[in-house]
């Protein structure tokens, strides 16, 4: 067996385990599930900061330039 031919193997059997919806196990799952479970992918802080303070400098220095412009063409400089 090679690996694609497991991969649509699996991705067969993940379309057969969905539920329909309007169907009583989607609706069974409303009653049933928990409303405090965790997401299998959790995002943290870690994962976010950097990301964040890069925008946050690109706009700045973006800000920064565009302000040194404005005052040397008004002769401010």
């Amino acid at each position: 067996m090679t690996t694609s031919s497991t991969a649509a193997n699996k991705k067969v059997d993940e379309d057969e385990n969905l539920t329909s919806i309007g169907s009583t196990e989607y609706y069974k799952g409303f009653i049933t599930r928990s409303a405090k479970e965790e997401p299998t992918e959790r995002v943290t802080g870690d994962a976010i900061l950097g990301p964040t303070l890069k925008f946050a400098g690109g706009v700045s220095f973006i800000l920064v330039a565009l302000v040194v412009v404005f005052l040397g063409s008004n002769g401010l400089l």
